[in-house]
Parts: structure tokens; C-alpha cells; sequence
């Protein structure tokens, strides 16, 4: 080869490696960007799962919570008839 479309030939192989290589940067970018979001994605799926059995949680605790309130009206009521009918607490 004359030395001429030599060097045009090994300046156009360099532009492509050149481009290669920004081809190949690039794909591991968003190769990267890919795995992110898929772990994203995976945690995101966890906290929603956590927070729905946190919601499931909190609204059986309120229940018991209201139940134990109420319980402790009637034993208070229970327990003042029951000092009321015997004076109070004093001796008779």
C-alpha cells in the first residue's frame, strides 16, 4: 500500500477504535444504570411489602389497644360500685 491511504486507513481504524471504545463506555454505563434500577426496583418491592405488613400491624394494635381501653373503663366503673356499695374504702 502506497504510504498515503496508509495513513488514511490507520486514521479511519483509530476513529473506529476511538468509537469502539465510547460504544463499549457507554454500554457499561448503562449497564450499570440497568443494575441500579433492578436492585432499586427490588428494594423498593421489599419496603412496600414491610410496610403493608407495618400497616396490617398497626391497625391490630390500635384494636387491641381499644379493646384494652375499654377494659380498663369497665374495671374502673366495676371497681368504684365496688368501693361506693362498701364506703369508700373505710371500715363500717
Amino acid at each position: 500500500m502506497d504510504p498515503e491511504p496508509q495513513e488514511r486507513f490507520e486514521k479511519i481504524e483509530l476513529k473506529l477504535s476511538e468509537h469502539d471504545e465510547k460504544i463499549i463506555a457507554h454500554d457499561r454505563t448503562l449497564t450499570a444504570i440497568r443494575n441500579l434500577l433492578q436492585t432499586g426496583i427490588r428494594m423498593l418491592v421489599d419496603t412496600e411489602s414491610k410496610i403493608a405488613a407495618l400497616t396490617d400491624s398497626q391497625t391490630r394494635l390500635y384494636g387491641t389497644m381499644q379493646e384494652l381501653a375499654e377494659a380498663q373503663k369497665r374495671t374502673e366503673e366495676s371497681l368504684k360500685r365496688f368501693l361506693d356499695r362498701s364506703g369508700n374504702g373505710r371500715p363500717s
